[in-house]
């Protein structure tokens, strides 16, 4: 369907313009993660506190290099760690900005200073906190003043939650200004996104009384959660850091999403009148989500993390595909495009884990391009499915003629036609000229089919000729194959030969000797 098509192509647009974010320099200021030194591992007490005294003695240890360009990439340290960089104001004016950390599952972050000429300053310090109207929480940012040609060294004592992989950057008064605004308008547009969403599967679920509308609107909701938990407001911030598990709330609730993605493709078996393959192992794989506890709850499991997160994603990736299997067999573009669309989004949630797992550096295109692409695949879904309800005539919502009749009094003259009559060996014949002797249209004899029989009308045809075909099998042995195939209704040998094999397991040759035997076996 075109309408399918349109919202794909404004989703290419939108992925096109948060293709901005390659380069987020323009709206997030300069990145210096590459110029950040770590504290080396030491024996004996690490400074907690910014102070004189602490950087004195922080002066004297050994510092490593950040290896990243474009991120502060370190394991994190239980109880806190310190991080070193030099800035250097090259105006000949005070140079007045903002030392920003990209990140917010962050408890505590303080920073102190000294000039070349030993001079220390706390000005800076503490964890500035907006009034967010408690919505989002804000990245950790220091107000900085460099006087002109200052240079200054700065350490950083920062409490992570999760393992250090985000950007540090220097950002302007109103490129900073203009953070805050794109956080909170970003925040209100997936809100009302969830709110249209909510109401347009309700809507959907009231009319067809599918239940697939309501969990694709389940899944939709427990992801945009997912995101705004890790990006908008950590349970940690809410809940405290005592649980292992509010602290890194991002597996929790990976492994809820993983389990409602399940509950999608069961949704969507159902809808389609299809069985499940495998069910046991469905189920088992559905639970699986819960293998992500075991990072933050066994710390010795993170060295594992690249097998969990490939069971999980691989079997989400084979029973997406062995559910949705069978849109390719009508060989309707609409269909192959709503297969490949779920297809694309579970590929673009493999790639932000892979970030929170530590395996590549921050990139912001990466980590938000499913939360951009998931209200486009849901509104595209929502449409699919309301086309896919029209085509199928066993679906309730869009039968004009069913509802209005007595099916089985039709069905009883259909049945009539094909069993006394056998109307099915007429050369002529053809779903227009039975629905004519029932006195049907052609579309209302189609739907009375899909309904009674659950499914299409060469399908019904078939099943009488390939009766007929055995009937003349047992009856008239003399008769060759090709012979019995032309007397069935059947217009090529190949043809008959292929539909008994569909029908029967056997060959029609085979048929006739199982049956021979079976005869003289009674005799």
């Amino acid at each position: 369907m075109r309408i399918l098509f349109r919202v794909y192509f404004s989703l290419v647009i939108l992925l096109g313009m948060e293709g901005c974010l390659w380069k987020p320099e323009a709206f997030y200021g300069t990145n210096i993660s590459h110029a950040v030194e770590f504290l080396a591992p030491v024996k004996g007490e690490v400074p907690t506190l910014c102070s004189k005294n602490s950087i004195q003695t922080l002066k004297q240890m050994f510092w490593i290099q950040n290896e990243s360009e474009d991120s502060l990439r370190s394991k994190r340290v239980l109880n806190g760690q310190w991080l070193h960089f030099q800035l250097k104001n090259e105006l000949d004016i005070v140079s007045d900005f903002s030392i920003l950390i990209q990140w917010i599952n962050i408890p505590t972050a303080e920073i102190c200073s000294e000039n070349q000429k030993g001079e220390f300053s706390n000005t800076y310090n503490g964890y500035v906190w907006e009034n967010w109207h408690g919505l989002l929480s804000p990245f950790p940012h220091f107000n900085v003043s460099l006087n002109p040609g200052e240079t200054r060294d700065f350490y950083l004592f920062l409490v992570s939650n999760e393992n250090l992989n985000f950007p540090i950057r220097t950002v302007s008064n109103s490129s900073y200004r203009f953070i805050v605004l794109f956080r909170f308008l970003t925040f209100l547009f997936f809100l009302m996104v969830g709110i249209v969403s909510t109401g347009w599967a309700i809507s959907e679920f009231i009319k067809s009384k599918e239940k697939i509308y309501l969990l694709i609107l389940f899944h939709f909701l427990l992801f945009f959660f997912l995101v705004y938990s890790v990006h908008g407001k950590e349970l940690s911030s809410l809940l405290g850091n005592g649980n292992n598990l509010f602290t890194h709330s991002y597996y929790l609730l990976l492994s809820i999403n993983h389990f409602v993605f399940f509950l999608y493709l069961y949704s969507f078996v159902k809808f389609t009148n299809e069985s499940l393959k495998h069910p046991i192992f469905f189920w088992l794989f559905a639970i699986s989500g819960i293998l992500y506890l075991l990072v933050p709850i066994f710390p010795r499991m993170y060295d594992y993390r690249i097998f969990i997160l490939l069971t999980i994603f691989g079997s989400a990736a084979y029973f997406l595909r062995s559910t949705h299997l069978m849109l390719f067999a009508n060989q309707i573009d609409e269909e192959k495009s709503y297969f490949l669309g779920w297809a694309f989004f579970l590929f673009l949630v493999f790639l932000k884990p892979l970030f929170h797992f530590d395996f590549y550096p921050y990139q912001a295109f990466f980590i938000y391009a499913a939360v951009f692409y998931l209200p486009f695949l849901t509104a595209g879904s929502f449409l699919f499915l309301r086309n896919y309800e029209k085509r199928d005539k066993t679906k309730t919502r869009f039968r004009t003629f069913t509802n209005k009749i007595d099916t089985k009094e039709f069905k009883t003259k259909l049945e009539s036609l094909l069993e006394s009559d056998k109307i099915f060996l007429d050369i002529d014949c053809s779903e227009e000229m039975i629905a004519g002797r029932l006195g049907l249209t052609y579309h209302q004899l189609s739907e009375l089919i899909n309904i009674e029989y659950q499914f299409n009308f060469p399908t019904l045809l078939n099943l009488y000729k390939i009766k007929e075909a055995k009937r003349i099998l047992i009856e008239k042995p003399e008769l060759n194959v090709a012979t019995v195939g032309k007397l069935s209704g059947f217009g090529s040998r190949s043809a008959f030969y292929l539909e008994f094999k569909k029908q029967c397991g056997v060959n029609p040759n085979q048929f006739r000797k199982s049956s021979s035997h079976h005869t003289k076996d009674k005799s």
